[in-house]
């Protein structure tokens, strides 16, 4: 990234100032950015009361010459004379504060999150461009914050949790514009997320778990793999997408899911059960190189991770051909798999790290499937998918 000073020359041009001396007396004159008609605008500082005062031609070429050095440093500085009682950074334009912004987080964030700000931002800037016309940051106000909330919510037709997401993200990128100067306020802090819908999904039971099994060993076998690590594993379908050959090691039985991939940012090591050893080993994941995706989009190993929507569009393709409930998702066969391990007797602590829950609460949510008649029903394996 540029330094401050060069990003200020850039965005606040001027033209440096220089003496003059002619019929119209002796002057300093510069050209300076007007942010309220965004050109550049002549201003100047008279100094024949100086040069008459100052005798000695040699001081008087000193003084001058220092003012000269302090104006010039003040413009290079980003400083403006048409609006010094404010911070110059309220004035830049809203779309490079947004590109410092990415620049940025292109240094502190995961691709996935830095792949939602830019896509927030683009929405964010079109609909600006489109609709508002603010040319700064310091100028979207809570109005203005709403207005486009209100946009995302019926123009772009946006479910409650899509709506929550963007509303925490330019919570995010309006924070940033406070710290680091561009705005005044957050615009959108007083607005309220919308209320949560309870899950959409359904547990899978055993008779649908079989059919499915059937059906993809014979016409997809490698996202029935799939299904079973969301399964048996507990990891989530946007880690699987992004789990590398060397990430697997069989003989430990377990598969690496990298603080890069992983939801809560923290490296962990997922256990794979024999049936899924079985699986990799019949796809010939040795064969591979290991920094090969286990799943690309035709869902085979090679050097390209299968899209988000590849599995979706694998699953709907799935759920349609068998007739499954809209309700069953790819994601229930972790609802499916936590709830079984509970009602197997497994410990919820044990379930708690196997999933990757930060407290026992979110695990205790699912046991309200587990059977009430769990007493002296006690098993240590999975029960089988």
């Amino acid at each position: 990234m540029l330094q401050n000073q060069n990003l200020n020359r850039l965005i606040f041009n001027y033209i440096p100032a220089v003496y003059k001396n002619n019929n119209a007396g002796a002057y300093i004159e510069y050209y300076s950015f007007d942010p309220n008609s965004e050109t550049l605008k002549r201003k100047h500082i008279r100094l024949n009361l100086i040069v008459k005062k100052l005798n000695n031609s040699q001081f008087r070429k000193t003084y001058i010459n220092q003012l000269l050095n302090n104006i010039n440093t003040k413009l290079s500085n980003g400083w403006s004379p048409f609006f010094e009682s404010e911070n110059a950074r309220l004035y830049v334009n809203i779309n490079d504060v947004f590109g410092f912004f990415i620049s940025e987080k292109e240094k502190e964030l995961r691709e996935n999150t830095l792949r939602s700000y830019r896509s927030f931002v683009s929405i964010f800037l079109k609909w600006n461009n489109e609709q508002n016309g603010s040319k700064y940051t310091s100028t979207i106000n809570p109005v203005t914050a709403s207005r486009f909330m209100d946009y995302v919510y019926h123009e772009r037709n946006v479910g409650q949790t899509t709506y929550n997401n963007i509303l925490k993200m330019a919570r995010a990128v309006f924070s940033w514009c406070v710290e680091k100067g561009y705005a005044k306020e957050n615009p959108f802090l007083k607005i309220k997320p919308k209320a949560k819908r309870e899950k959409r999904r359904v547990l899978i039971p055993a008779d649908y778990r079989k059919k499915i099994t059937d059906y993809l060993s014979q016409n997809n076998p490698h996202f029935l793999i799939v299904c079973k690590l969301v399964y048996y594993s507990l990891i989530r379908p946007n880690e699987i997408r992004q789990i590398r050959i060397g990430d697997i090691d069989l003989s430990a039985k377990v598969i690496r899911i990298d603080s890069e991939v992983a939801k809560n940012h923290k490296t962990r090591f997922a256990t794979i059960t024999e049936d899924i050893i079985n699986d990799l080993k019949n796809i010939n994941i040795d064969k591979y190189p290991k920094d090969f995706y286990l799943f690309s989009g035709d869902m085979k190993p090679a050097n390209v991770p299968a899209s988000e929507a590849r599995f979706r569009k694998n699953w709907d393709k799935l759920r349609i051909k068998l007739d499954l409930p809209e309700e069953m998702q790819l994601y229930s066969f972790r609802d499916t798999g936590i709830s079984e391990m509970l009602k197997s007797g497994i410990d919820q602590l044990s379930v708690m790290q196997h999933a990757d829950h930060h407290s026992l609460d979110i695990t205790s949510i699912y046991a309200k499937h587990a059977d009430p008649n769990l007493t002296n029903i006690i098993y240590t394996k999975a029960p089988k998918f």
